[in-house]
């Protein structure tokens, strides 16, 4: 009895194949049999067996689970469909499951092959492939059985094939091998193992011209699809192939050290075209060159310009080099150390050789080893005047080997690496290049397109877009006419030469030189780090130990893949569309997904923090430790320095991480002024809006609509953003956040004169806090409806509102809002005639504010309040004490000023000191001749009573 599914689905009894029923049935044996002797649960049958389930998808299953059981024991089957808790599971017994022995064939393979029995391998290996008829389950097309044959298809059925080539590569079959890469391999021609199988193979059989055509072939595809060459692996592979052919020895290339001397060596490659002088760096060159010649040279002079990839460290040394290359009449040695390139790292050996080549000495008389050509090179230079050129170094080990002992040479080396070791071994000057100024991207962009007639771009766009790099601007440059505006990152990204042109090529170099946790972390900074990022929220993202981001950090700041400013990092946006790129192509999506969900908890976590300090004793969303914001200001610094890469952030996270976004926009929305911040917060919310429509998520769609309504400047989008949240959270019966639509409601229907709605959305949201156990939101219903009657004259009633508000936010430790209750209830008494209480309170709020500084107009409202009830109570000393404060605190508010000013004036003429009322009453006036009519006439009233208005 043989069970099979590499193929279809079949039951076979000898030569006969044993009806199994239904297509239905047949798809649910296969996926039970692909999970033989393990017990899979209902649910995931159902998703094996329907993409999308009926609602009797339970029931039929049980049918179909029965009828299987009778087919199987009508034939004398012994396998059996076991119930299980929560789910089915097959047992084979004794009868033969293809896939059960096409993976113990495997096994028995690669031990044959480990223990060097090669003929046994490839028997056991072919047996095993030969058990394929087609893909695995092939009856079921369900999008489950779709990406479960997939990952089988990846992991075993190629990687049996791979292990078959593998084997037959020992065995020296190299036909047999093209054969089965040929008939077995379609669709994977990019699989590096597949090409390594096929090169070698290729190179055994001497097919030399088929080789080198199809490793041109899969070069250029690799440059199409990834904009560099491929793996290094594969290229050392390549190498090793191409080293074990036959080739004849190079001639030997003898010259006399006498010809050669009198020719000293000229090596420096010609200077870029349309150099943009930098004047500051080549005085800064010429300022050390005349330094270390001052008293006679201790030390060799060593320069190292340093920084990212394409902001012209090569050209910026050449054109320096040409310029004093007369001072180095021994002559100029260069070298490309290939430190970042399409092939590995030059050997400071074969550079050696070279060096001592030009400067005379035969082949035959270079030591062969390393340590004794580093030996002759210094004893030539000892007393000559070289300058030598060290240029693309990957790292401080492969220039040190090649420095010269002489104090009279100087040595400039270019690398995209720091060299630290170099600086603080060797004692290297580092002059880190830094990216063009808007300036030098327009003589660059005006050289560039003097011919042509292309229109000039605005040079802050193009820094925004090339980050200031020459290589990104001279590219650029390239495009315009073409393009006839500014190209998108990933246009510009990919022009030029596929193979080692493009700046996509130029930073996978940098970036090939990252070990494995910088490069997931540079991939993950690519995604998230826009437009800038803290430590902390870093180490969030790595999701890994503090000392392991770290390193990762410093190997990227090394390389210049990301800067480090203020405390922040930032990437420029050519940098951070290359890692984009390699995110998608290395990281799953839910990789992907996690790491971005682990950055969104930590902003989540640091804005409860910050909305905790700001307004104490709102909800929490997550048991998250605190952040230690130690005051109101500093709550409000940290999302003021966050509030653009929480807009990013939230703009991404809509896609994949919704109710993360929409928690961060719940948090934000009171705290933040989302006009004139320098970011697109409508283009953002609107984001958010837009997913949350499309996932229905009726609450989602509310939060987002409340945030859009502190967004709109149009009264009357603000109108239907709320009125559509408020019915929304009413469906959802979300209680909480409807109360904070109603007092939002309230304040817009308060704005447009709707004094009646606005009362009734008040008393809604009271009524709802009632229900509630949230005394903050209860709070701010009693504190709104309080200063609503208040100004409706409703004084009884306001002031049981206002004193309840109070009470609460003093419970809350929410000093800012009590502050602003005891000056709502100050400004109640002072309506009503009760001065002394409404100094009281007054005196209460000013005294909160001193010891829990917060927004400056509060304050300064309670000022000028407390002034003028001073006044008019004629406690002239508290007057002139508290109107001078209320001067010190405000700006450019002059009606506040003006009206501290009064008080000011009453107070110093009612104590007799008539020149100092005289004096501030002329600076008064003064400022009243820009303040509207009502403020003007109530200074003329005052001071018409004083004797200090001027007649007309």
């Amino acid at each position: 009895m043989q069970f099979r599914i590499l193929g279809h689905v079949e039951l076979l009894l000898g030569d006969r194949e044993v009806a199994l029923g239904r297509a239905k049935e047949r798809s649910l044996l296969g996926v039970l049999m692909l999970n033989h002797g393990k017990v899979v649960a209902v649910r995931t049958v159902t998703e094996a067996l329907w993409d999308d389930p009926p609602d009797h998808a339970r029931k039929d299953l049980h049918a179909y689970v029965s009828r299987l059981r009778a087919s199987l024991r009508d034939a004398g089957v012994s396998a059996k469909i076991v119930t299980q808790r929560a789910g089915y599971q097959f047992l084979p017994e004794d009868d033969d499951l293809d896939y059960a022995r096409f993976k113990k064939l495997m096994k028995n393979g690669e031990q044959a092959r480990e223990a060097g029995r090669f003929d046994d391998a490839a028997a056991a290996l072919r047996e095993a492939m030969g058990l394929w008829r087609g893909p695995v389950v092939e009856d079921l097309g369900t999008i489950w059985m779709e990406q479960k044959r997939e990952d089988i298809d990846r992991y075993e059925r190629v990687a049996g094939y791979q292990a078959l080539c593998a084997v037959e590569l020992e065995r020296r079959d190299y036909r047999r091998v093209l054969r089965i890469l040929d008939e077995a391999m379609v669709d994977h021609e990019l699989d590096t193992q597949y090409i390594a199988q096929r090169i070698t193979a290729l190179n055994g059989l001497g097919h030399y011209e088929v080789f080198d055509a199809y490793w041109k072939q899969v070069y250029d595809r690799f440059a199409r699809s990834f904009g560099t060459g491929p793996g290094q692996d594969l290229q050392d592979l390549h190498q090793r192939l191409l080293q074990s052919r036959d080739s004849p020895a190079p001639a030997d290339r003898h010259r006399t050290q006498a010809a050669l001397r009198a020719l000293p060596p000229a090596q420096l490659p010609s200077a870029v075209s349309q150099f943009v002088d930098r004047a500051d760096d080549v005085d800064r060159l010429d300022d050390l060159y005349v330094r270390s010649r001052v008293g006679g040279p201790p030390a060799t002079l060593i320069v190292a310009l340093t920084g990212p990839a394409g902001v012209g460290k090569t050209e910026l040394g050449l054109h320096w080099a040409h310029a004093v290359r007369e001072r180095f009449p021994h002559g100029q040695l260069h070298a490309d150390l290939g430190g970042y390139g399409t092939g590995p790292p030059r050997d400071p050996a074969d550079v050696l050789a070279e060096f001592l080549d030009a400067l005379g000495v035969a082949a035959s008389a270079i030591p062969a080893s390393p340590s004794a050509r580093v030996r002759m090179l210094r004893t030539l230079l000892d007393d000559h005047r070289v300058l030598v050129f060290l240029d693309n170094a990957r790292d401080s080990g492969q220039v040190v080997p090649l420095l010269p002992g002489s104090a009279h040479s100087v040595v400039v080396v270019t690398s995209r690496h720091r060299l630290s070791d170099l600086v603080t071994h060797h004692g290297a000057f580092r002059l880190e290049v830094r990216p063009f100024s808007e300036a030098d991207i327009a003589r660059l962009l005006g050289g560039l397109l003097r011919d042509t007639e292309a229109e000039r771009p605005d040079p802050a766009a193009v820094r925004t877009l090339t980050g200031g790099a020459p290589q990104a601007v001279r590219t650029l440059a390239e495009l315009l006419p073409s393009t006839g505006g500014l190209p998108s990152p990933a246009e510009l990204l990919l022009a030029g030469e596929l193979a080692s042109g493009t700046i996509l090529t130029s930073v996978l170099w940098s970036y090939h030189a990252l070990g494995a946790p910088a490069a997931r972390l540079f991939r993950a900074l690519a995604l998230h780090s826009s437009p800038s990022i803290t430590f902390e929220a870093v180490l969030a993202l790595d999701g890994t130990d503090e000392e392991s981001t770290r390193g990762a950090l410093t190997r990227l700041g090394s390389l210049y893949l990301i800067d480090r400013d203020d405390g922040r990092y930032r990437m420029d946006a050519l940098t951070r569309e290359a890692g984009e790129r390699l995110a998608r192509a290395h990281d799953s999506s839910e990789d992907r997904r996690q790491a971005e969900a682990r950055l969104l908890d930590w902003y989540i976590a640091r804005v409860t923090d910050a909305a905790e300090v700001l307004a104490p004793a709102l909800r929490r969303t997550a048991e998250v430790p605190h952040a230690g914001l130690p005051d109101f200001e500093a709550a409000e610094a940290f999302l003021a320095a966050e509030e653009a890469s929480l807009c990013a952030a939230i703009r991404r996270a809509a896609g994949g991480n919704l109710p993360r976004a929409v928690t961060l926009l719940r948090l934000i929305r009171p705290h933040l002024a989302f006009d004139d911040t320098g970011c697109d917060w409508r283009e953002t919310v609107e984001t958010v809006l837009l997913a949350a429509r499309d996932a229905q998520d009726r609450d989602a769609e509310g939060q987002t609509l409340a945030t859009l309504a502190r967004i709109h400047d149009d009264p009357d989008k603000i109108a239907e953003s709320l009125e559509i949240a408020n019915l929304l959270f009413g469906n959802t019966r979300n209680s909480r956040d409807r109360s904070e639509v109603l007092l939002l409601l309230a304040r817009h229907a308060a704005e447009a004169g709707e004094r009646d709605r606005a009362e009734s959305c008040l008393r809604e949201a009271l009524d709802i806090q009632h229900s509630l156990n949230e005394p903050a939101q209860c709070a701010a219903a009693h504190g709104d409806l309080g200063a609503h009657l208040r100004r409706r004259d409703e004084l009884e009633e306001a002031e049981t509102h206002l004193s309840q508000a109070k009470t609460l936010y003093a419970e809350l430790g929410d000093h800012r809002r009590h502050a602003a209750m005891a000056l709502e209830l100050g400004l109640l008494s002072r309506r009503a005639g009760r001065t002394t209480e409404a100094i009281r309170q007054l005196t209460e709020a000013v005294e909160l504010h001193e010891r829990y500084p917060a927004g400056h107009e509060q304050t300064l409202a309670a000022l000028v309040e407390l002034s003028e009830a001073a006044c008019d109570a004629e406690e002239h000393g508290d007057v002139l004490l508290v109107a001078r404060k209320a001067l010190g605190v405000s700006r450019s508010d002059h009606v506040p000023v003006v009206r501290a000013l009064v008080a000011l004036v009453r107070s110093l003429a009612a104590t007799g000191r008539q020149v100092e009322a005289w004096n501030e009453s002329r600076q008064t006036i003064a400022l009243v001749a820009d303040v509207g009519d009502p403020v003007r006439d109530h200074v003329r009233e005052q001071f018409t009573r004083l004797g200090l208005w001027p007649p007309d």
